[in-house]
């Protein structure tokens, strides 16, 4: 089974939307690698943890490591939207 697929699975068990890095489904796809699991935090839905490192390795295929470390910081980690927004490790 395919981590998306898992979520999906994980998601419907709960019947709760676990969002996704990425707007259309081929972009979900292009992120899966970056994908760790899913994370717990106390009083708040769960939500999709990604690789912060292997995300922003995905954008700099685009544009560039500054740019992509900038976008990253930015439209990525400055954006809540709501409790289960993503959550990003480095490791």
């Amino acid at each position: 089974m395919k981590k998306i697929d898992h979520i999906d699975a994980f998601a419907d068990a709960i019947d709760t939307d676990l969002l996704l890095l990425g707007g259309t489904q081929e972009d979900r796809k292009r992120f899966e690698s970056a994908i760790i699991g899913i994370a717990y935090r106390f009083g708040m839905e769960p939500s999709v943890c990604y690789d912060r490192d292997k995300v922003i390795s995905i954008f700099a295929e685009d544009m560039g490591l500054d740019d992509a470390i900038e976008w990253f910081d930015y439209n990525v980690i400055g954006a809540w939207m709501g409790e289960s927004t993503p959550v990003f490790i480095e490791v």
